[in-house]
């Protein structure tokens, strides 16, 4: 007997959700089976309730709702003012589902060299900064100076992007208070 409580696709191919004879068996406690009878009722079907699952609660390391995240939809029930938006949204004319098991989209920090949102001036600037710090560092200690096209540290460019934000935002201040002194 195995202890199966992933969604997993029968045919081997893109994962399907599962079946809410399935999802019962992920279930805990008489109030969550309760609640999937609730969902049923009100006409969720197993994708739309794995999809809302999903949205609502994804374990860490998986691209797919698991038994804890239908655990988790029906700690609350169809009454609930998010399961009706979401199930809203997924009956709204044009609305085609993703696939279920879809990988998430990558998070750049602020700070991170490869986040797309930064500028090619903003690289440009802070490139410029982290090799002139980087410079005056082996100035400072007598070392020979760096090879200027040699590639930059990861931990320097963040703390050179914090330093070139910190003096954008203290001219910000400076600017804005000569203002009001007018």
């Amino acid at each position: 007997m195995t202890n199966d409580t992933e969604p997993t696709s029968s045919t081997g191919g893109e994962r399907q959700p599962p079946d809410f004879k399935k999802v019962r068996k992920y279930l805990r406690t008489v109030h969550q089976r309760e609640a999937l009878g609730l969902f049923i009722e009100a006409g969720w079907t197993p994708a739309e309730l794995a999809e809302y699952a999903r949205s609502m609660y994804l374990t860490a390391g998986k691209t797919y709702p698991t038994a804890a995240s239908f655990q988790f939809v029906m700690e609350n029930g169809p009454e609930y003012s998010w399961a009706k938006e979401a199930l809203a949204y997924m009956r709204a004319p044009g609305y085609t589902p993703p696939p279920l098991d879809r990988p998430l989209p990558k998070y750049f920090a602020c700070d991170d060299p490869d986040n797309p949102e930064h500028t090619p001036e903003l690289k440009a600037e802070v490139d410029q900064l982290a090799r002139t710090r980087r410079a005056r560092s082996a100035d400072q200690y007598g070392r020979a100076l760096p090879d200027p096209n040699a590639p930059i540290h990861k931990g320097l460019w963040k703390r050179c992007y914090w330093i070139r934000d910190r003096s954008r935002r203290l001219e910000a201040v400076r600017a804005i208070t000569q203002r009001l002194r007018r």
